[in-house]
């Protein structure tokens, strides 16, 4: 009912809230009573703690809408680990990892979760991109090593042919010297 267990597609819990057809209670929010309805290509939405709102989807992932008297054009776009948002405060870009995400255009938005500590801001920026260091370093190590291992392979590869071939000849040769002196 309120989240208590629930994951998301990454394994973390999900926000604790209570999200019902017309009402929702959270920690951060409060209670709220809403009602909408579809009227054409509008979605018309009355809510108790935000106001009145006339939304239209203009193209995939974005809106544009009508609340309280003033305009919003909202988008939220996401492939795989890379989100770019748009709002009324301008464009913000975010890449998502293991324990968080790091905003790119506005660090402060960045979070950082480990160990059942949450942290967001400046703190959450600067642990990100320790975070971002060590494991790139790590997949930099471990490619590193996987090239050195192909090379090596290729290298024993050819030295091993070219003995073949020189064996090879030499054998022949011998062979040859032998059939002639006989």
């Amino acid at each position: 009912m309120f989240g208590f267990g629930k994951k998301d597609e990454n394994g973390k819990q999900v926000r604790i809230e209570h999200r019902g057809k017309y009402t929702r209670a959270s920690r951060t929010g409060g209670v709220a009573v809403r009602a909408g309805e579809k009227v054409g290509p509008l979605n018309l939405t009355a809510n108790s703690s935000k106001g009145l709102r006339a939304s239209a989807r203009v193209a995939n992932g974005t809106r544009m809408a009508l609340q309280n008297g003033r305009f919003q054009l909202i988008g939220r776009w996401r492939a795989g680990p890379f989100g770019f948002n748009l709002s009324k405060t301008g464009v913000s870009g975010s890449l998502k990892n293991g324990v968080g995400s790091f905003n790119v255009v506005k660090p402060r938005y960045s979070s950082f979760k480990m160990g059942g500590v949450h942290l967001r801001g400046k703190k959450a920026a600067n642990l990100q991109l320790v975070y971002m260091v060590v494991i790139g370093a790590v997949f930099l190590a471990v490619f590193a090593f996987r090239v050195a291992v192909a090379v090596a392979w290729l290298l024993v590869l050819t030295g091993l042919f070219l003995w073949d071939v020189v064996v090879g000849f030499i054998r022949e040769v011998r062979k040859s010297e032998n059939d002639l002196a006989s």
